[in-house]
């Protein structure tokens, strides 16, 4: 006699459920292995299949399963509490007497040809600085038009997606293409002055872990970034591209060995990439800060025909 599976409501939901505990779970190991890391980026997506797979399970009284899914979503929810509590920080409020500057960040994807819904956003947000990942020479190019507006800037173009453009308003008292690790990526620094101080401002994009070799050089070029960070004279924002989520151990590694803080704490969970892709969304674009910057604002910005979102940074220097 044959016998056939019938597939279950239930079935779907405890298999699903399970799946995402230990990709959970798995996210935490990612200092063992590259592939492990991928598992640590989708918090958010873990917290919320576990807690869509509660209602059902508790109405058909598996109640077994119900209380494991609920532990997860937990400890996925407990992973996601810096972004989404509000903190005091967050709440900054401008401090009269002091300039508020304005920076722009965006990965505009090398193959991007969307010159119009670029120059739109440098037109809407106005800010003070942009910092440009995956500038290629056909942008910079057309990004001429603003040399009036941006007198200065310091570019090191590439046709690959490793290109990098910091443009300002104000006058660069000191500006460096340097590079971080031994994979030999273009980062740019720039010091400026600012209410009596001066305060440095670092672009940088270092390589996705699609291997683990690339993973090998994206964490190397965080840890340099990270001994730049320690050694920094002035304060100090670094925005980029760094290829991985708030959620990953290497990036844990990085705020605890520079010093410097997540701008997006309390903010909100601001995913950045990849547009066009809601289900997968997480924040891999960032701007981290170190003592003597005020965050006033972080907000994503619209689509630029990339497929990276912008961030957009409003910050002070703090008194002394």
């Amino acid at each position: 006699m044959r016998t056939t599976s019938r597939i279950t409501l239930s079935g779907l939901l405890t298999a699903s459920g399970a799946l995402t505990c230990a990709a959970s779970l798995i996210g935490f190991g990612g200092q063992l292995w590259w592939v492990f890391e991928l598992a640590s980026h989708f918090r958010l997506q873990y917290a919320l299949i576990l807690g869509l797979c509660l209602p059902p399970l508790l109405w058909g009284r598996y109640y077994r399963w119900a209380a494991l899914f609920a532990a997860f979503a937990l400890l996925n929810a407990m992973v996601l509490a810096p972004r989404l509590l509000p903190r005091a920080e967050a709440a900054a409020r401008t401090e009269s007497g002091q300039t508020t500057f304005r920076v722009l960040l965006a990965n505009v994807n090398s193959a991007n040809r969307d010159y119009p819904r670029i120059r739109r956003s440098i037109l809407e947000y106005d800010p003070d600085f942009i910092v440009l990942l995956e500038a290629t020479p056909w942008l910079l190019e057309r990004l001429n038009e603003f040399d009036g507006r941006y007198p200065h800037r310091v570019a090191a173009p590439r046709e690959d997606n490793f290109g990098i453009a910091l443009l300002g308003q104000q006058p660069f008292l000191r500006a460096e293409i340097l590079q971080f690790g031994a994979a030999g990526l273009p980062s740019i620094t720039v010091e400026v002055a600012a209410d009596g101080g001066h305060f440095i401002l670092l672009g940088t994009h270092p390589l996705p872990p699609v291997s683990a070799g690339s993973a090998r050089d994206r964490n190397e070029q965080l840890m340099a970034l990270a001994l730049f960070a320690r050694q920094a004279q002035q304060p100090l924002l670094v925005l980029g591209d760094l290829n991985t989520s708030p959620w990953s151990p290497y990036f844990a590694r990085l705020l605890a060995a520079s010093g410097l803080r997540d701008s997006a704490d309390g903010r909100g969970i601001l995913p950045s990439w990849p547009v066009g892709l809601p289900p997968l969304w997480i924040p891999i674009d960032h701007a981290l800060f170190s003592d003597g910057i005020r965050i006033l604002r972080r907000v994503t910005g619209p689509a630029l025909g990339s497929d990276h979102y912008p961030v957009i940074v409003d910050f002070q220097l703090a008194r002394s």
